[in-house]
């Protein structure tokens, strides 16, 4: 019984010490823009991404996932995608479905969809 006990508890402290690896890598971001401006700027955190892409581009992240990042806004309708990818092959995508418009110079983001895999 008691040895029933043991292996219960370094399981559990071993799922909770490589929680890391199942769970994978995460993205916050948010868009923000200038009311003056046709630039807007991505910002927030990939956390234990190794790899970091905008629209397909590879961006700079620093030890602790944080990024920021300005992108041109065109006018109509726009999707701003990012794609993460940890050291353990597991990736993350995050959309921003974006509307310009060059009139009032103001983008607002409807929508943001994120996909774990």
């Amino acid at each position: 019984m008691s040895c029933l006990v043991l292996f219960s508890i370094i399981m559990v402290f071993s799922y909770v010490k490589m929680g890391f690896v199942f769970k994978g890598v995460k993205i916050e971001a948010t868009i923000a823009q200038k009311s003056d401006s046709s630039i807007a700027m991505i910002s927030g955190n990939a956390s234990k991404a190794i790899y970091l892409a905008l629209n397909g581009r590879e961006i700079f992240i620093d030890k602790e996932g944080n990024f920021s990042e300005s992108i041109a806004m065109l006018p109509g309708f726009s999707v701003v995608t990012l794609n993460a990818k940890d050291k353990f092959g597991k990736t993350a995508e995050k959309k921003f479905e974006v509307v310009y418009d060059k009139e009032n110079a103001k983008a607002i983001a409807f929508r943001s969809v994120s996909i774990i895999n």
